[in-house]
């Protein structure tokens, strides 16, 4: 990949840049940027998901419990009672980048700590820069790219670079022609089609029907038929990872919520599959929209090599009903990601490593 290509990667797919301290001994990473969760790889060998929130103890006994001013990821959501909470994404953007309220400063300041707990999880030496590729949703504003470097350079990363989400996992399955990547994430899903060149802007879509979009369809109904039950967003959003699926199956989704109290089974299993499958004509939807303005001779290519990723990926039967949906297209053929958990952020890694040292110092020489 030589230095040309590498500017054309910065104009034509929107990827952005900050400034660094050149060196040859930076530990190369890959971070899959999610509302929800975020991955880490590094070319240590470390790897790390962790969810995408932050939390401060609510008083002055809560930080004498915790010993600390800042909690970010698993452990927020473990204490999350003696805790404010905070998650800085917003259907997959920076959250204060969407804000002019009072919270835009707390919600800014949050995002610092996620990256910032990021970069230690890419375990690196003293004094050891760190270069980053950062997946963001297909169409994310140029505003939030900015604000991911921004973040990301403040946190102690010294390069950085943003790629949209799906094109990560094409560069991690070398799929980069011929093929068309749907990552469902929590706050979006996210659609580009790869044809042997760098994506633009027209190759790609972000749907706004995603995964917490699918939590609160599932609340919604559960409310409106069992009134009595109690429950939190996430105990739902735990039962859903848990018993996802857009066909009828002899399992049932069985979960222990409480009634006045008193923990009592309950069956889920019809909000679950009526509020997943809400998920499948959005996603039809886009892909059909990438296929019908695509160079006619070639559309069946794409449309028999779709690629699907990230959290949402995991729900049973969806690829059977992906390619029912295609059926309208004039058919198609859908694989799902062997490692939905990892396969944006290795991705990225992969691309961090395979650029050449030489790019990461010309970026110093011209901040």
């Amino acid at each position: 990949m030589n230095m040309d290509l590498n500017r054309n990667t910065q104009a034509d797919s929107d990827v952005q840049s900050a400034s660094l301290n050149g060196s040859t001994t930076a530990v190369k990473v890959g971070i899959d940027l999610g509302t929800s969760r975020s991955a880490i790889c590094s070319s240590k060998g470390d790897r790390l998901v962790m969810a995408s929130v932050v939390g401060w103890p609510k008083d002055a006994i809560s930080a004498k419990v915790f010993g600390r001013k800042v909690l970010v990821g698993d452990a927020v959501l473990e204490n999350r009672l003696a805790l404010k909470t905070c998650f800085p994404l917003k259907d997959g953007n920076l959250a204060f980048t969407q804000t002019d309220g009072d919270d835009k400063e707390t919600l800014r300041k949050a995002g610092l700590h996620l990256f910032t707990a990021l970069r230690q999880a890419a375990n690196p030496g003293p004094n050891q820069p760190v270069h980053a590729v950062i997946g963001a949703p297909a169409e994310a504003t140029r505003e939030n790219k900015q604000a991911i470097i921004d973040l990301a350079n403040e946190a102690g990363i010294e390069g950085v670079m943003v790629v949209s989400e799906p094109f990560a996992v094409a560069y991690a399955l070398d799929a980069l022609e011929d093929a068309m990547v749907v990552d469902i994430g929590a706050g979006t899903i996210d659609l580009c089609r790869m044809a042997g060149s760098l994506p633009g802007v027209e190759d790609q879509v972000t749907v706004f029907h995603a995964g917490n979009h699918v939590d609160a369809r599932i609340c919604e109904l559960l409310r409106e038929q069992r009134p009595d039950v109690q429950f939190t967003p996430n105990m739902i959003k735990q039962a859903k990872e848990r018993f996802s699926s857009v066909v009828d199956t002899h399992k049932r989704a069985l979960v222990q919520f409480p009634i006045n109290g008193r923990p009592t089974e309950i069956d889920i299993t019809d909000q679950i599959s009526a509020a997943v499958g809400e998920l499948v004509p959005h996603i039809t939807e886009g892909i059909q929209k990438l296929v019908s303005t695509f160079d006619p001779e070639f559309q069946h290519r794409i449309r028999n090599r779709v690629i699907v990723s990230g959290g949402g990926s995991q729900v049973y039967g969806l690829q059977e009903a992906l390619e029912k949906g295609l059926e309208e297209l004039g058919g198609g053929h859908v694989v799902i990601v062997d490692d939905a958990v990892y396969a944006g952020a290795q991705g990225a890694l992969k691309l961090a490593q395979e650029m050449p040292e030489e790019y990461w110092q010309q970026l110093g020489e011209n901040s």
